[in-house]
């Protein structure tokens, strides 16, 4: 790979960690390094030429999601479901801003429809652990002070996700934890995500469309799976381990999805409209 492209991966990994939508015009002047966005005209162009795009299909604003070259297949698109691998991660966090710490990392590797290992650790941060986090998760500062630093265990679980490098990372809400993970490889200078990224809620939306809601709990009590270890990143990352096998077998029945391929394109498409619940439907009296 030549300079100027590994250039353009760098900055287009590097915007894709905002978490948020970015003008044309910014992403062009990423690209170029310059001091000020080109004109309209030319940032079209730039940016149309590095995401293998026409200039014509590109919005004014971009989402991280869209800011990978359409040229770029994700990883094993061929791939059966049924002999897929999956790295299933959840995180417990200092806070909710980009600038807080990852706390504890759970991750499940799911292998031809089943779990075959797993990664856990907490960290400790570099300060105290705010009061509100201890009361959701139960982790206190006692409970870290021999977990090793982030440096140590971000090394170990890059490692650990290389050891399959080319499973999608999938989460609950995965933009957040993504987002989480890309930003502390980076600042620990590790080699960023660079598998398709999926969300069992997203997918939750395509599975079971009938429900009104699709966070955590609710997904996990429709199909009758137990987590004893909410807000827990070994128990949470479990859960949803089972939580995507469920509604994986929901697509292939439903949606006819048999490949890596197949989910892409079902995540892709627009969710079927939510039901309205019994209490938010406005009775019509006629006179």
């Amino acid at each position: 790979m030549d300079a100027a492209a590994t250039h353009v991966d760098r900055t287009l990994d590097g915007l894709r960690l905002r978490e948020q939508p970015i003008a044309v015009a910014e992403v062009a002047q990423a690209l170029l390094a310059s001091p000020a966005p080109p004109p309209a005209a030319v940032a079209r162009q730039v940016v149309a030429a590095a995401l293998n795009r026409s200039p014509d299909s590109l919005p004014e604003w971009l989402v991280p999601e869209e800011l990978t070259p359409a040229a770029d297949a994700p990883l094993g698109a061929q791939t059966p479901l049924d002999r897929a691998e999956f790295h299933v991660v959840d995180l417990e966090t200092t806070g909710l801003s980009h600038t807080c710490e990852i706390l504890e990392i759970g991750a499940v590797h799911v292998a031809a429809g089943r779990r075959v290992s797993h990664f856990f650790s907490l960290i400790r941060p570099s300060g105290r652990i705010p009061a509100k986090i201890t009361t959701l998760t139960g982790i206190d500062d006692r409970m870290v002070r021999d977990a090793p630093r982030a440096s140590e265990c971000l090394a170990r679980f890059r490692a650990w996700l290389d050891r399959s490098p080319d499973a999608p990372f999938v989460a609950h809400n995965a933009p957040f934890d993504s987002g989480f993970v890309g930003r502390a490889f980076a600042q620990h200078g590790l080699r960023p995500l660079s598998t398709p990224i999926l969300c069992t809620r997203k997918l939750g939306r395509r599975a079971v469309p009938t429900l009104t809601r699709f966070n955590l709990d609710l997904l996990c009590r429709h199909f009758g799976i137990d987590n004893g270890a909410r807000h827990r990143a070994a128990g949470d990352a479990a859960a949803t381990a089972e939580l995507l096998l469920e509604m994986l077998a929901c697509v292939r029945t439903d949606a006819g999805v048999e490949t890596l391929g197949d989910l892409y394109a079902l995540l892709e498409r627009r969710p079927p409209p939510r039901p309205r619940s019994a209490a938010s439907r406005r009775v019509r009296v006629r006179f």
